[in-house]
């Protein structure tokens, strides 16, 4: 019997979702910034967000060709890759109304990104979390920024973030199912949450390397305070999704150590 993959397939339904909900760059009202709302701060803060945003060129071609096997998931991925690509051009562009400019330089470094785990189930996982991370740091913005222009951009974001980490969690799940070793896939799930909240200086990733490059630094650290961005603000519902997930149960408290000796392994 041959398989029905736009019968039977998540891109499909995937796809169908993204097309109802998808906004556009030129419905965003450009002449209405309120530039005696966009302070230094505010505006170094969105150039370093549409930096760390520029990953996703690369994060798709390794997507491609690092998950080759999986036909239903890269298709996705040209989806993903789609509505990413337009988070750090309106950001930009944003920029770009208020006289901030950008070289091909800077778009070129931006796309620079560490390799994958070796891990499928750890780079969905890791995913996962990086999106749902993003998506409350988006929120945030829409709540607290004075800008309303940018605050309607970040709520524009927002969703897409979320959205996409639903998409990675429904990738990740089917995977699971027909894993050949779903405890060690178990324990690799366990093992990113741990680094990610635990030993965040190790994890590799744009969203977490955003907050490390600029926690500290005065302007932009100073911003994103104000502007109640934290890389572990949602750290409650992702230890539950990812419990959700693995079958276990999990909680902002956990340990994940004990939880990780429970999968037959003792520590990450």
């Amino acid at each position: 019997m041959i398989e029905d993959i736009i019968g039977t397939g998540l891109y499909c339904r995937l796809f169908d979702q993204a097309e109802r909900v998808r906004w556009r760059l030129d419905d965003i009202a450009w002449d209405r910034i309120d530039r005696e709302h966009v302070t230094p701060g505010l505006i170094a803060l969105v150039r370093e967000i549409a930096f760390s945003e520029l990953t996703t060129t690369t994060a798709t071609r390794r997507f491609l060709t690092e998950l080759s096997d999986d036909v239903d998931f890269t298709q996705w991925i040209g989806v993903w890759f789609y509505e990413e690509t337009k988070h750090p051009q309106v950001l930009l562009r944003w920029l770009h109304q208020l006289g901030v400019t950008v070289s091909d330089d800077f778009i070129r470094r931006g796309r620079a990104t560490a390799p994958f785990m070796k891990s499928r189930m750890g780079t969905f996982v890791t995913n996962i979390i990086s999106e749902m991370v993003a998506s409350a740091a988006y929120s945030s913005l829409e709540r607290n920024c004075p800008e309303p222009v940018l605050a309607g951009i970040a709520r524009n974001l927002a969703g897409d973030e979320a959205r996409h980490a639903a998409t990675f969690y429904a990738y990740a799940q089917r995977y699971l199912e027909t894993s050949r070793d779903p405890d060690a896939d178990r324990r690799d799930a366990i093992k990113v949450l741990f680094v990610w909240f635990q030993d965040n200086h190790h994890v590799k990733h744009p969203v977490n390397e955003f907050y490390g490059r600029n926690d500290a630094r005065s302007e932009v650290g100073e911003a994103m305070e104000t502007l109640g961005f934290s890389r572990a603000a949602p750290r409650e519902r992702i230890f539950r999704l990812i419990g959700e997930l693995i079958g276990v149960p999990l909680d902002g408290t956990s340990d994940l150590v004990a939880a990780l000796s429970t999968q037959g392994d003792a520590a990450p």
